[in-house]
């Protein structure tokens, strides 16, 4: 008779992290970078300020700030959510009172492209796109909400910089306590 032994097979991993405090203090440099890449643009192209904004205006930007925060973290999690198992219940919302910074967590391993793909969703829908938009139609408001909005990203860029040094195939969790993510090694 043969006995089978079970093997055991044991999950290693690496954690790869960033403070918030640290990454907001990294975030808040980012800020030169942006501004050159998304307002030089834009003032040669219509030869206007984006922060010549009308009083009223800058109103509606307070007020939809917190609105903003909101979808910034639910493009993370439907995103995540499409590919992990459990799907939304496999994520999680809240704020880090400590530094007034919203947070989206993903409790399950997903490939490292998964990964990424959630991480840069609220920066290219937020950002980027209407960067593109308001730069094409010569919108400063909206120019200024993908500026102000590619900045709030700072954290997912950073983030998605430490990804850069692993195969798209890669598992990948989102780390449940800092900003960055654990890589397992099966």
């Amino acid at each position: 008779m043969e006995i089978l032994s079970a093997v055991k097979e044991e999950k290693k991993y690496r954690e790869y992290t960033i403070s918030i405090g640290r990454a907001n203090l990294v975030a808040a440099f980012f800020i030169v970078p942006i501004l050159v890449f998304m307002v030089l643009p834009y003032f040669l192209i219509w030869h206007r300020n984006i922060f010549s904004i009308p009083g009223r205006t800058w109103w509606i930007f307070l007020v939809t700030l917190p609105v903003g925060a909101v979808v910034h973290e639910l493009l993370h999690g439907m995103v995540w959510a499409l590919f992990v198992e459990g799907g939304f219940r496999s994520i999680s919302f809240g704020v880090k009172l400590e530094y007034l910074t919203p947070y989206c967590h993903c409790n399950k391993p997903m490939a490292v492209w998964q990964y990424f793909i959630g991480a840069m969703m609220p920066l290219l829908v937020m950002g980027i796109i209407p960067w593109i938009w308001g730069t094409i139609r010569g919108n400063e408001m909206l120019v200024f909400f993908a500026l102000f909005y590619t900045w709030a990203a700072g954290g997912d860029i950073q983030a998605m910089w430490m990804l850069r040094k692993f195969r798209v195939g890669d598992k990948v969790e989102d780390h449940p306590e800092e900003l960055g993510f654990i890589i397992y090694d099966y």
